[in-house]
């Protein structure tokens, strides 16, 4: 095992709805503020153990999917704290867009106000960056509108990149291309969710018309050696999630997990909890978990650590390097 507490972090691939657990809420509404959910009726299904648990989770945190940025705020509040208090230096949250205003300059105005107070919470101890989600289920005509939108978002340094999220369909994401290749000059990041449930066409598939600069999970592409030579000669970053994995059964021990393979061929990756609040996991805990699974030991710790801070999307460090090795992209 190893002392998971004293290890220096990053963590590049998380969901702010997905911190959100029975225990937050819980302390949220004992605190006198006010909860969107009966935490008792969270209760029920967490920690999630399986994809079915996992969809039932979601449908139960509907509200908080359009809550606003003041509903938010404890919930990031408490998140961030977990964040520090397990040495995390560098953080990336995925966020949405219906979080905030739809007018243009109000939802500027409202995305710099939760900016300015996560610097807040910051303090000094962590960089917190957003990337802005894109659901597969984006309408096409409203492609061009929000390409518009992150593109201001960007130019203001609100946000540091853009993920496309939800579940995999086996339907081509060639029709976000366009979107991507604007967003990618404009010097935006880009990360695309796939291999987690749909096999290595669906990695391929995102190579193609995304051209990410990292790929959420990836699992499948595993099973295509030309794909992994492709990943691997590309530099893509492969954002590994083991206990969601596990939980949600795109893995069945993680022993099994494909990260020992990325580790023995050199991949960049990182170790990331994905719905902390679902699956009732931590990093400090997936460290632990990971060196009882693969035999991870302080040399492997480190090279994660440096893999993920040369994968950020933000190049500009705040605080100065903290840890290990922190290249820039």
């Amino acid at each position: 095992m190893t002392d998971a507490s004293a290890q220096h972090k990053v963590e590049l691939h998380c969901h702010l709805l997905g911190v959100i657990d029975p225990p937050l809420l819980a302390g949220i509404r004992d605190a006198g503020g006010q909860v969107l959910v009966d935490p008792d009726l969270l209760q029920r299904v967490w920690p999630v153990a399986d994809l079915g648990g996992f969809l039932r989770w979601l449908e139960i945190l509907r509200p908080y999917q359009t809550a606003p940025p003041a509903l938010m705020r404890p919930i990031l509040a408490a998140h961030v704290a977990r964040l520090i208090a397990q040495r995390v230096a560098y953080a990336e949250i995925m966020v949405s867009p219906v979080m905030f205003p739809r007018e243009r300059r109000a939802q500027l105005r409202a995305l710099h106000d939760w900016r300015e107070w996560t610097l807040e919470l910051e303090a000094g101890r962590i960089q917190i960056e957003y990337i802005m989600v894109l659901p597969r289920t984006l309408a096409d005509d409203a492609l061009a509108r929000d390409t518009a939108a992150l593109l201001d978002m960007h130019r203001a340094g609100l946000i540091a990149g853009v993920a496309l999220v939800g579940v995999e369909t086996g339907e081509s994401i060639r029709r976000f291309s366009e979107m991507f290749a604007r967003c990618r000059d404009a010097g935006l990041g880009i990360e695309i969710h796939a291999g987690e449930h749909r096999g290595p066409e669906s990695v391929r598939d995102a190579l193609v018309h995304g051209q990410p600069h990292r790929i959420g999970h990836g699992l499948s592409a595993f099973a295509d050696a030309s794909l992994l030579q492709e990943i691997q000669g590309k530099h893509i970053h492969l954002e590994f999630c083991p206990t969601s994995n596990l939980r949600t059964g795109a893995i069945a021990d993680l022993s099994r997990h494909p990260l020992q393979v990325a580790r023995a061929r050199g991949l960049s990756y990182s170790i990331n909890t994905d719905d902390p609040g679902a699956f009732a996991c931590s990093l400090d805990g997936e460290f632990e978990a990971l060196s009882a699974a693969l035999a991870l030991g302080p040399s492997d710790f480190e090279a994660v650590y440096g893999h993920a801070m040369a994968a950020r999307f933000q190049p500009k460090l705040r605080h100065g390097p903290v840890g290990f090795s922190a290249s820039a992209p």
